[in-house]
């Protein structure tokens, strides 16, 4: 059976940046493969930092934003994956940032063993079916509303092996 970890930020980091106007900017019914023309090449986004504010290579408190480091791994295990330029620019501090918004192929996963919020807005308990994740190694699970993506455990490993910064990795339980 294959291992399967979710990729996100890690939540010990609080000093990061807050992109502004986001709503504004990004029309989140088109983060997926079947729209991304929809969606501008770059979109920059002013941000809210504080001045030691924490370079992380994951951001997904707003949306899921790889850093240039990680960008190249996604690439090497996800040849398919497409990418939108997110350059972030902190005018109080005078600092820039780039980071690349993924769109991964959605596939719809979740065991009838995982659990929701009431409302079905937030999965609490996330529990894979195998035979639906045909070997993929990166994907994003489609019945998540908040941006939810898996990895694979070589991906895992080869995220772990560089020096990269605030990204956790949490084991998924997997039903065969």
């Amino acid at each position: 059976m294959m291992e399967y970890f979710t990729l996100q930020q890690d939540e010990r980091y609080t000093s990061f940046p807050i992109l502004k106007e986001l709503h504004k900017k990004i029309d989140f019914r088109h983060i997926n493969r079947i729209q991304p023309h929809h969606l501008p090449d770059t979109t920059l986004f002013h941000v809210q930092a504080e001045a030691e504010a924490d370079d992380l290579d994951v951001l997904s408190t707003q949306l899921f934003l790889v850093s240039e480091r990680l960008k190249p791994l996604i690439e090497m295990y996800e040849p398919d994956c497409l990418f939108k330029l997110i350059p972030l620019i902190d005018m109080i501090h005078n600092k820039q940032a780039i980071y690349y918004l993924p769109i991964f192929q959605e596939i719809e996963a979740l065991s009838p063993r995982s659990e929701f919020t009431v409302d079905r807005s937030v999965i609490k308990r996330l529990v894979l079916q195998e035979d639906k994740l045909q070997g993929k190694r990166i994907f994003r699970v489609a019945e998540s509303v908040k941006p939810l993506i898996v990895v694979r455990l070589e991906v895992a490993e080869s995220i772990l092996r560089r020096d990269l910064v605030g990204i956790s990795l949490k084991r998924v339980e997997v039903d065969s």
